[in-house]
């Protein structure tokens, strides 16, 4: 009703004068605004790309954009004025896939990322476990498969004697940095009950001695990882911890210009712990996000684990964050499928019934059969507005782009990764609405990065492919409009339009005026949520 009001006396005081952003001029004594922000280059992604120089805020919603002479109006004597200096400004970065709770992983783990020797991850382990000797587990990030690989070759020695070396009295459990694939001691094996008879469930790897059958210390893929985990004396992230990380997450995305985000779930993701965090830190009024969580959907159940997931949506319906999606696992490393087909399908359509949106991560056969999925669930439930995604695919085929658009499911590539995404310029050509993203951690979590990657087309072995180069304002929307599509949240965000949450980035440079190439060093200077400053370089 607020809201409507707003408009409505927007509509009142502001007369039918038009500038170029088709945004509404004042006239005469306009409503005093909180936030000015004038003399810039205003990119704002809507229907028309109308760029404009100034923008006005009120009670965290925009209620002006267009020239400097218009905003004047709304100026009053508590309102906070910016000259930009020409700077540029766009909506607020939209992520779509990425691993917020792993954030926590940097507070409270042990960081073997800057070692490179089995001698120094010793150490490392050592030391945080002397600093921290009332732990009753010891977690960590971080270490290389080939390392421990040549390590255990040499010495004779199966990785989780490597482990049992260092630390044998407690569960110690690392994780690598793509997080699909664990390192643990005996100890860890033994609290989890996984021995040489423990069969590997649906979609996972327990990696064995090839004589005696016994478990290496070396797990793999998020069933299995969450069979180790649950043995664990504290599987998951506090909500205290989750508090924190969520946090100190905020805070590094405001650096981003990163004012939305889609978090999906994985097997040893913290779930209720960290709803429970999200609920608590929005109720405080301390979410500087807008969150949409994806719960983690096992492959070694089937359709009756969406109560648990029904259950879980009801109760965490908040002002700024929402459980709204199930997460599905689709292939594995090896870009082989981890879901019997039938047993697949009949989760997304179970999901798809309840009106779940359906976001799924697959790079090689997990594209089709999602795709095959997503098909018998709109065959049996009948079609709707359902936004279900489809992220990584790096390199799609025309038949798979094609059933994309037919099924009008949204890919949710990461253009600022190591292999690349070959198509984003056909996604936009097909009138598909990629939405791009980071996968943080997995990848570098820098959105100008992602902008560029996208400009300088590359397959997956990192060739140049000129001729899917996506245009600079395509990659934009695929940021921000195309993001705020995915979340269902068009009408409130992604452009900067009258009556949208003032989500804004101002950028040291006009990237329009930048060589490609130069793009990813283009600092951001202020990021806004809701009209509130939230960053400034």
């Amino acid at each position: 009703m607020k809201k409507k009001f707003s408009y409505f006396l927007i509509f009142l005081l502001f007369c039918s004068s038009f500038v170029g952003s088709g945004s509404v001029l004042a006239s005469g004594n306009a409503l005093s605004a909180d936030l000015i922000l004038k003399n810039g280059s205003v990119y704002t992604v809507d229907e028309n790309r109308s760029i404009a120089k100034a923008v006005a805020v009120k009670d965290g919603e925009i209620v002006y954009v267009g020239d400097n002479k218009g905003v004047e109006a709304f100026k009053g004597n508590d309102t906070k004025e910016i000259d930009l200096k020409g700077k540029m400004v766009i909506p607020g970065i939209i992520d779509t896939h990425s691993h917020m709770y792993a954030k926590s992983e940097e507070l409270f783990w042990i960081d073997l990322n800057p070692s490179n020797t089995m001698k120094k991850y010793a150490s490392d382990i050592k030391k945080f476990h002397k600093k921290n000797p009332n732990l009753e587990q010891l977690r960590g990030v971080g270490w290389d498969k080939s390392l421990i690989q040549k390590e255990s070759e040499s010495r004779k020695l199966a990785p989780k004697k490597l482990l049992d070396e260092v630390v044998s009295d407690l569960p110690v459990v690392m994780i690598d940095n793509d997080h699909h694939t664990i390192w643990v001691n005996s100890k860890a094996l033994e609290l989890a009950g996984i021995d040489k008879d423990t069969p590997n469930p649906q979609g996972g790897f327990i990696e064995r001695d090839p004589v005696t059958g016994e478990p290496t210390g070396i797990i793999r893929e998020f069933t299995a990882i969450a069979l180790l985990v649950k043995g664990l004396p504290e599987p998951y992230f506090t909500v205290e911890q989750n508090k924190m990380g969520i946090l100190a997450f905020q805070e590094m995305a405001a650096e981003r210009g990163t004012t939305s985000v889609f978090i999906p779930l994985a097997g040893e993701s913290p779930h209720e712990t960290l709803l429970d965090a999200l609920k608590e830190l929005d109720k405080e009024g301390k979410l500087t996000l807008r969150y949409e969580i994806a719960l983690w959907a096992d492959e070694t159940k089937g359709p009756e684990q969406i109560e648990r997931f029904k259950k879980l949506r009801d109760g965490h319906q908040g002002k700024l964050y929402n459980a709204n999606s199930i997460k599905i696992f689709a292939d594995d490393e090896e870009y082989k499928s981890t879901w019997k087909q039938d047993h697949l399908e009949k989760v997304v359509a179970a999901a798809d019934k309840e009106g779940f949106r359906v976001f799924v991560h697959a790079f090689g056969s997990g594209v089709n059969a999602t795709l095959d999925a997503f098909e018998e669930a709109a065959g049996q439930n009948g079609t709707r507005d359902s936004r279900h995604v489809i992220t990584h695919l790096p390199n799609p085929s025309d038949e798979e782009m094609k059933r994309l658009k037919e099924l009008r499911v949204i890919p949710s590539p990461q253009p600022g990764s190591y292999w690349g995404v070959a198509r984003m310029k056909s996604y936009f050509e097909m009138g598909i609405p990629v939405s791009s993203s980071s996968d943080f951690p997995v990848n570098e979590f820098w959105p100008m990065d992602g902008i560029q990657g996208g400009m300088i087309a590359k397959d997956e072995e990192g060739n140049l492919k000129p001729e899917e180069n996506a245009s600079l304002d395509q990659m934009i929307t695929s940021y921000t409009l195309n993001g705020a599509h995915l979340m269902f949240r068009e009408n409130e965000t992604g452009s900067i339009e009258v009556g949208k949450k003032a989500d804004l980035v101002v950028l040291e440079k006009n990237l329009f005026e930048v060589p490609v190439e130069e793009i990813s060093d283009t600092k951001i200077l202020m990021t806004f949520f809701e009209g509130q400053e939230v960053f400034h370089r």
